[in-house]
């Protein structure tokens, strides 16, 4: 499992990932990953929501520098450092891309329901490290999607799925084609999960002080 302070490098949309906190750290109330996203470049892109109670917040991603986009539902948000994008539960969303000129950096809080849970930040930290290990393997594209369906099912199943679900397909359906796929996939050997190398301790990062706008 990453640690506090660890950089992995994805080669594929040559992105910098720091996990600067945690969930085993602080008995799952958070994790924080700091993402250096280049030009043209995003964030995983694949449309999905999570489940949750209405009208409340699960996922913010503070934008530190730069410039990006990010759907949020039908709307299409465009927003500059500094700034705040939110995510709230049961809408569907598009993680950021960066439409600037210069290094996007977004800081990513996956998870910010008021209720601790250590069992889903740590099933969420494995699909980040396992997203960017296979990255590193040249399996992953730049979408951040999973070139092998099998891997991609096995890796979603155990990571991701409920309470995060694609739009528009039931969820007992996903609930079933997932997990039909990924005892497929175990059967023929696959592994859910994968640790990337390291880029090498990162430096300690202060807290982000400009006034933040929320979008």
């Amino acid at each position: 499992m990453a640690e506090r302070g660890d950089a992995f490098y994805n080669p594929v949309t040559k992105t910098r990932v720091v996990f600067l906190t945690v969930p085993a750290d602080n008995g799952g109330r958070e994790m924080v990953i700091d993402w250096y996203v280049p030009p043209g470049e995003m964030l995983p892109a694949a449309k999905h929501y999570h489940g949750g109670p209405a009208n409340a917040i699960v996922e913010r991603f503070e934008i530190l520098s730069g410039t990006t986009t990010c759907w949020v539902g039908a709307d299409k948000r465009t927003v500059s450092a500094p700034g705040v994008i939110e995510i709230p539960f049961n809408v569907v969303h598009i993680h950021p891309r960066n439409v600037g000129s210069d290094m996007l950096h977004v800081r990513q809080s996956p998870w910010v329901a008021p209720e601790p849970n250590l069992v889903l930040l740590t099933r969420i930290e494995r699909y980040f490290e396992t997203l960017i290990a296979l990255s590193q393997k040249g399996k992953v594209n730049r979408k951040g999607d999973f070139i092998n369906p099998l891997q991609a099912a096995l890796t979603i199943h155990e990571t991701l799925l409920d309470p995060s679900f694609l739009p528009v397909i039931p969820q007992n359906v996903q609930k079933a084609l997932f997990g039909s796929m990924a005892r497929l996939a175990r059967r023929l050997g696959y592994q859910a999960c994968y640790r990337p190398e390291k880029e090498g301790q990162a430096p300690a990062f202060g807290e982000h002080r400009g006034t933040l706008k929320t979008s």
